[in-house]
């Protein structure tokens, strides 16, 4: 069964002192066969990173630079992150499309330098895909996640995990629907399967993302191809993330029964 897996999305919210109370706040309060991550401001991940020590919280970075080095100024590289301790990048976020010009090739060079750096890289990807017919049924190719995976070396292609969050949802506070949270899920592990094989496509986290909440996480990691929730902002008060956290359990005791 694959690793439950639910990331809190700041965005640029919180400052240094407000990340490390909140880290402070949660990390002896984390199920250990559940994996739990905050994507933060640059500026907050190394303190982050000492405070939760060897705790089961994952310190994630919102965006990296495709160059290790040189003369980028105002970029942050993989190899740093990595030194600062952090162990995934959130790559190809549909805000960092829409205001930094962010295309499939140059998130495709920040996934390859991510891996070269040994930080695994969570792929943000939306409902732009290419519907055909065979056989009288629907198979969803993703175009994005072909171009972005351009490269990425067999080995590898299990560490990676994918976020689906439909354009609609970015942002919204409209409640986010279970069985649509499903359907494109489902699509992206047909597409991987078909990429790649059952046994790779098998083992890829894919999470959802698109208003998260206490009151429909359950329903939603539930469901069999949702391992996981990117949570915007019902992630940022330390209450409503503990009792999103709790709530996994109970939908991951629900797909051992379906199993």
């Amino acid at each position: 069964m694959r690793k439950p897996f639910i990331i809190a999305n700041w965005k640029m919210n919180k400052n240094v002192h407000e990340s490390v109370e909140f880290v402070k706040a949660i990390k002896e309060k984390l199920p250990a066969n559940k994996e739990i991550g905050i994507a933060a401001q640059a500026v907050s991940l190394y303190n982050m990173k000492k405070v939760a020590g060897s705790s089961n919280l994952q310190i994630i970075a919102q965006n990296a630079s495709a160059e290790l080095e040189g003369p980028y100024t105002g970029e942050i590289s993989m190899r740093s992150l990595a030194d600062a301790g952090v162990t995934y990048v959130m790559l190809g976020h549909l805000e960092r499309r829409r205001l930094f010009n962010e295309n499939n090739d140059s998130i495709n060079q920040k996934v390859l330098a991510a891996l070269n750096a040994g930080i695994i890289p969570i792929i943000c990807t939306d409902e732009e895909m290419v519907q055909t017919e065979v056989n009288g049924q629907i198979h969803y190719v993703f175009r994005q996640l072909k171009s972005v995976l351009k490269g990425v070396p067999a080995n590898k292609l299990s560490q990676i995990v994918i976020s689906y969050e439909p354009s609609w949802a970015v942002g919204s506070t409209h409640q986010a629907n279970p069985d649509i949270a499903e359907e494109g899920c489902q699509a992206i592990r047909q597409s991987l399967v078909e990429m790649y094989g059952n046994e790779i496509g098998e083992q890829i986290r894919i999470l959802y993302g698109g208003s998260v909440n206490p009151e429909n996480i359950g329903q939603i990691m539930s469901k069999p191809n949702v391992d996981g929730a990117l949570i915007g902002r019902a992630s940022l008060e330390i209450e409503s993330f503990l009792q999103m956290i709790n709530y996994i359990k109970l939908a991951s005791k629900q797909k051992l029964q379906v199993i």
